[in-house]
């Protein structure tokens, strides 16, 4: 595993209760970290909670709220590279974008959400931090148990 795929493992455990001196999440009682074993069905879980931080948006601690898309981000990402046996890795902003200059516009700056991504071989990105953010933000529209069904899938069958 390269250092960035260890460091969003380490996240993802994070985000999943394995460290008692991590950074704070967002409301950490709501989240059933019990639930959370890498599955796909966990998913769900993460779901719920995210409605939960959407309907308290205005509530939340910008500091929790940085570490709740990093930890909630990893551990989506981790999901989808468990779900298909390391199919995807992780790689920062920094080090994807030269690459990518088309994107640019899209996505201008790095910020927590847009900090790393999972890239596969083929090319193909997604964003699992922003996702979080975007569930925050925006809804349920943005559930993160369908966005990472997409990855997965793409993975399984990448036509």
């Amino acid at each position: 595993m390269s250092e960035i795929d260890n460091i969003f493992h380490e996240f993802a455990a994070a985000f999943a209760g394995a460290f008692n001196n991590a950074n704070p999440i967002c409301f950490p009682d709501q989240l059933n970290r019990d639930a959370l074993d890498l599955s796909h069905d966990s998913l769900k879980y993460v779901d719920e909670y995210l409605a939960y931080l959407h309907r308290h948006k205005n509530e939340l601690d910008a500091e929790e709220w940085n570490s709740t898309i990093l930890y909630g981000g990893a551990y989506v990402g981790e999901v989808i590279r468990n779900e298909t046996d390391n199919h995807y890795r992780w790689i920062d902003y920094d080090d994807y974008m030269p690459d990518h200059p088309d994107l640019q516009a899209l996505i201008p700056e790095r910020s927590t959400p847009t900090c790393a991504f999972i890239v596969d071989d083929k090319g193909k990105m997604s964003m699992p931090l922003n996702k979080i953010a975007r569930f925050i933000d925006e809804g349920e529209e943005n559930s993160v148990h369908f966005f990472a069904a997409c990855d997965i899938k793409h993975a399984k069958d990448p036509q």
